[in-house]
């Protein structure tokens, strides 16, 4: 059997000296895996994590690892490559996609925003994106949160909290007494503010981390964000 379609490429493994194992999240096919053949001496440039492909895979039998060629569509490696920032958001992602979603399965709804935000990355590291990102990933997951309507009341007006239980907002006045079993809401989530600051961002990877570790992480979060969280942190981004 064989297909083509859209890829983005996120893992290149070498296996041989002529030979590696490159994975990708696809249009249509989801994460998908497959062995390309290239030379030592001069690798083929469209083979790089980050740059969005043109994916073609034949294999005799579906559930074989499979022959991969893949052709250049837009290339972003080298500037991931060469913006620490960058680099760190992209690996940080790409760690979630291959823990929260399984091999050959079907996302067609979050290729778009994954695309689309690689695009936005290429220009300018925004943190904003980025959260709205991993709530993406949850959301396509089956875990999405409910930030726009309070659970108890039904307001949308005044929404502060999240429950940690349910993973629905909450609003001022149910949730001041009981805000210490609360997730702290930050409002650039739900709305334009002028500033996000340094204690919205810890609000923020606070919410998004408790979700994450409740569903996939278990018991320790990815290196690559681990390393992203320390450098933003470090570095007032």
């Amino acid at each position: 059997m064989n297909f083509k379609d859209i890829g983005i490429i996120i893992a290149k493994k070498p296996l041989k000296e002529n030979s590696a194992i490159m994975t990708l999240f696809t249009k249509n096919h989801g994460l998908y895996s497959g062995l390309v053949r290239e030379s030592s001496k001069k690798p083929n440039s469209a083979n790089q994590e980050g740059n969005i492909v043109d994916f073609f895979w034949q294999a005799r039998l579906h559930e074989h690892l499979g022959m991969a060629k893949c052709e250049l569509i837009k290339s972003y490696s080298w500037i991931l490559i060469n913006n620490k920032i960058k680099l760190y958001a992209f690996n940080s992602i790409i760690s979630l996609i291959k823990i929260a979603f399984h091999e050959r399965e079907n996302h067609n709804n979050f290729f778009p925003i994954f695309a689309q935000y690689l695009s936005n990355l290429a220009t300018n590291f925004v943190f904003e994106e980025y959260i709205k990102l991993e709530l993406a990933i949850l959301q396509e997951s089956g875990y999405g949160l409910d930030l726009y309507q309070c659970a108890v009341t039904g307001s949308r007006d005044r929404l502060c909290y999240v429950s940690p239980k349910s993973g629905r907002a909450v609003c001022l006045s149910v949730g001041l007494p009981y805000q210490d079993k609360l997730l702290a809401l930050p409002q650039f989530l739900i709305s334009k503010v002028s500033t996000i600051t340094d204690e919205n961002k810890i609000q923020a990877f606070n919410l998004t981390s408790y979700f994450l570790n409740r569903y996939f992480f278990r018991k320790e979060q990815p290196y690559a964000r681990e390393k992203l969280i320390e450098y933003i942190q470090s570095n007032k981004i």
